[in-house]
C-alpha cells in the first residue's frame, strides 16, 4: 500500500495487489499471502528497498484488521 504523495507514490503508474488468506490449522490461525504488480512511470523495476516498502504497507494494513476483529470477535460472525 502506498501512501498517495509519498516519494514512493510518485515512482509509480498503477498498482494492483491480491491478498490471500488461507487457514493455517487448528484455531484461529491463517497465512496471510500478498502479491503485489506495479508498473512504474519510467517502466523500470523498483529498488529492493521500495519493493519491500510496498509489501509491508501491504501486511501493516492485515495486520490492523487482524487487531481490530480480535478486538471485535462478534462483528463478522
Amino acid at each position: 500500500m502506498v501512501v498517495e504523495g509519498s516519494a514512493l507514490a510518485v515512482q509509480l503508474k498503477s498498482q494492483v495487489s491480491e491478498m490471500r488468506v488461507t487457514p493455517a490449522g487448528e484455531g484461529a490461525s491463517c497465512v496471510v499471502s500478498v502479491t503485489v504488480e506495479y508498473e512504474r512511470l519510467d517502466s523500470a523495476p523498483l529498488a529492493s528497498e521500495d519493493q519491500a516498502k510496498l509489501v509491508q504497507g501491504y501486511l501493516g494494513l492485515v495486520k490492523r484488521v487482524e487487531e481490530y476483529l480480535v478486538a471485535h470477535p462478534g462483528e463478522f460472525a
